[in-house]
């Protein structure tokens, strides 16, 4: 939500003219919203007010700089990605953004499962780890058998409300044994 304040006078006793670039809009409100924001959104912002009486005009505020940014991806990696029986196997989730604070959740794909997560256009879903929700970037299953053969992803969030990564692209573990 983007606000003009004007020092005089009371809101409604103005109109405004919001500017982006070179489009302009007029509204009878002082704030603007966007209520999905799209990389398209990005750009200078500016507005200004004209009194109701049409009489004086303020002028135009400062731009603001709004700056949309897609999600960083989540990247994953599998060490070793064959295993023999009582292996034990690392998985690491990286954030393309270099920054800290991050939670790692960490996830095996299975079969479609209608109530599951689905990603790839229900071609799998897939389910929490247990354990995730941690600090740590990595995160070992000893010893790995047999059921841990399939695809894993993870992602990572931080904040509150929490802001989360793309999900990972899937990477696959076999385990062989019995």
């Amino acid at each position: 939500t983007l606000r003009c304040n004007i020092q005089r006078g009371e809101v409604t006793d103005w109109k405004y003219t919001w500017h982006k670039e070179y489009v302009e809009f007029l509204s009878r409100e002082n704030q603007y919203e966007i209520s999905v924001v799209k990389i398209s959104d990005n750009g200078d912002y500016r507005c200004l007010g004209t009194h109701i009486d049409q009489k004086k005009h303020s002028e135009w505020s400062d731009a603001v700089r709004l700056t949309v940014t897609d999600k960083p991806q989540a990247v994953l990696s599998v060490s070793p990605q064959w295993l023999n029986p009582g292996d034990s196997v690392t998985l690491r989730c990286g954030v393309e953004e270099s920054s800290t604070g991050w939670r790692f959740f960490w996830y095996q794909t299975v079969p479609y499962t209608a109530g599951l997560l689905s990603l790839s256009d229900r071609s799998y879903s897939v389910e929490a780890l247990s354990g995730s929700g941690t600090t740590e970037d990595s995160y070992t299953l000893i010893p790995a058998g047999p059921s841990h053969t399939g695809g894993y992803v993870c992602r990572a969030g931080r904040g509150d409300p929490v802001y989360n990564t793309l999900y990972s692209e899937p990477q696959f573990l076999w385990s062989g044994g019995n």
